[in-house]
């Protein structure tokens, strides 16, 4: 099990105003996820911001139930 992730990318999309933080698990590079921040994110912050999302993620997952297609 992986102990850390690296920030991969940071996208922002100026139309729809919103910023995008790709992180990859540092054990396997098949696993990723991209997860929003705050519009505007910069490189001093991101490392903090991608964290705080990774945390949100990891608390809303816990309890989320998961169908299978119908």
């Amino acid at each position: 099990m992986a102990k850390s992730m690296t920030v991969a990318a940071l996208t922002h999309d100026l139309v729809r105003k919103r910023s995008i933080v790709t992180v990859i698990w540092d054990d396997d590079a098949e696993k990723r996820v991209a997860l929003p921040v705050p519009f505007g994110c910069d490189l001093n912050s991101v490392r903090a911001e991608a964290e705080k999302a990774v945390r949100e993620l990891s608390s809303e997952m816990a309890t989320i139930a998961v169908n299978a297609p119908q």
